[in-house]
């Protein structure tokens, strides 16, 4: 290994050190090229001018690139018209040309010099890497987590050009890998992806594969946050790790849901702590029966960016394969400097095909939570009646009715629908004629909903489910045969 230049190592008191570099592997890749223009073929890794650590050697390679995308061959003359003229050590450009040429080596290798003259260029590249963790450890100027994570993706960069073209793969590989999950399924063993246990929902959309974003989108009231309760449980008793980012709810929060959705004792109540003591064992033997599955579940309820998300999310794919990732919901994603200037509409498309790619880089399910329009279930006839009610309950949302666009990236886009809680914002006054008429449209409503299929690129849409609504446990539930009859 030759090398000429050095680079300060100062650092706590290190000696100048010499930049790692192959002098001799770039001139004997040179010169073989030079012979035998097959030898650029030869080379199988993604060298690059910049790999190169002697100036003249970067031009001259470059120059190959050059006249090999225009067909030309390549020889001492054709490179010597494209490199800039001037002294090489104690050589002219035409001298040191013919120089590599006469020191060629063979074809056969071109992989080694090359991967050789990669080597050193990463080693290069970490040096000066360490430099920057210096400087930006030492820089008061500058949001360290976001100059962290800018040299680690710049790290990943490395190690990627190092390891060459082998993430690539063919849409045999593919077919062959979705057959296995296939196979899988069909034998019983598991579905392929994350079975996340609703029996009804994955009728509908089928279970949550890697890559995929679901956007589950939901008005004030709705049950949004309780069906993707329900997705967390059952994909974590499926023994699915799931991560969770909870904006809108605390730990304690969800744990009180959590316990209620299998005790029956509402969250209000173990909250205020209006239980008696049968019910408060109920509870602590529920907590310890939960506890295997509770334990792949792992919640961030501070606040957070999409950088913070992501590298969370990096390190959780990494130790918990096979997992799922939650954002509940898209509106309480804190703003970081690159979001800062978007408005209110701008941010959820940019959070979405954010949150989309990180679903396709760490090969796992997102699962995101989207607030609908606030005129969603708006009435413009003030004047209430029997056909204002049923008008208020009869109109089903769209994907297009979630706030700021965010369904476009998404695999699929859930709507929990309940007419409950609107007509419960129309009561008229008890003891007026209306009254009568409002409880008879309610009945019909109550401790029913929906769930609605309003977009998929897998199935068709929209699809609507008749389910149960259970305000005891805050779930939804498949109807029973009775339940069935009564609602249609």
């Amino acid at each position: 290994m030759n090398a000429h230049q050095s680079i300060d190592m100062s650092m706590h008191g290190t000696a100048r050190r010499e930049l790692p570099a192959n002098i001799d592997a770039e001139e004997a890749l040179l010169g073989a090229v030079l012979m035998n223009n097959d030898a650029l073929d030869a080379i199988r890794v993604p060298l690059e001018p910049s790999h190169f650590y002697e100036p003249i050697n970067r031009d001259i390679f470059d120059a190959m690139l050059d006249l090999r995308k225009a067909g030309r061959v390549i020889t001492t003359i054709s490179v010597k018209s494209y490199v800039p003229s001037g002294q090489v050590r104690d050589m002219t450009v035409p001298q040191y040309l013919a120089r590599l040429a006469a020191n060629a080596v063979t074809v056969v290798n071109a992989p080694d010099y090359a991967y050789g003259i990669m080597d050193c260029a990463a080693r290069r590249a970490f040096v000066a890497l360490g430099q920057k963790m210096e400087d930006a450890a030492f820089s008061l100027d500058l949001e360290i987590m976001d100059e962290v994570e800018a040299l680690r993706n710049r790290f990943e960069d490395i190690i990627r050009a190092l390891n060459g073209p082998s993430t690539a793969r063919t849409l045999a590989d593919g077919a062959k890998r979705a057959l296995e999950s296939t196979a899988t399924a069909y034998r019983g063993s598991g579905v392929a992806g994350v079975d996340y246990g609703i029996r009804f929902l994955m009728d509908m959309v089928g279970p949550f594969l890697p890559g995929q974003l679901i956007v589950i989108g939901g008005g004030t009231k709705q049950g949004k946050s309780s069906l993707i309760e329900q997705i967390i449980h059952g994909a974590a008793s499926n023994g699915h790790p799931v991560w969770v980012y909870s904006g809108e709810m605390g730990i304690e929060e969800l744990a009180h849901r959590s316990l209620s959705r299998v005790t029956d004792i509402q969250a209000w109540r173990q909250i205020r702590g209006k239980v008696s003591e049968r019910e408060y064992e109920q509870l602590e033997t529920a907590r310890r029966n939960a506890e295997t599955w509770q334990d792949r579940v792992f919640i961030r309820d501070d606040s957070m960016t999409l950088g913070q998300i992501e590298r969370d999310l990096k390190d959780f794919a990494k130790r918990h394969p096979g997992g799922m990732a939650i954002i509940d919901h898209i509106g309480l994603v804190e703003r970081d400097r690159e979001m800062g200037k978007l408005s209110e509409v701008e941010l959820g498309p940019y959070i979405t095909k954010r949150l989309k790619l990180i679903a396709n880089r760490f090969r796992l399910p997102v699962v995101a939570a989207a607030q609908l329009k606030k005129n969603t279930f708006a009435i413009e006839d003030r004047k209430m009646s029997r056909a204002t009610y049923q008008m208020a309950i009869g109109r089903r949302p769209k994907y297009a009715d979630i706030y700021g666009s965010c369904e476009k990236d998404a695999n699929a886009v859930i709507i929990p629908y309940r007419a409950e809680p609107i007509l419960q914002e129309l009561e008229p006054s008890e003891g007026s004629d209306l009254h009568p008429v409002w409880e008879e449209v309610m009945s019909g409503v109550r401790g029913r909903a929906e769930v609605i299929l309003a977009l998929s690129r897998h199935t068709h849409w929209p699809q609507r489910k008749e389910v149960r609504w259970n305000g005891a446990r805050t779930s939804f539930e498949d109807l029973s045969a009775d339940d069935q009859a009564r609602f249609f």
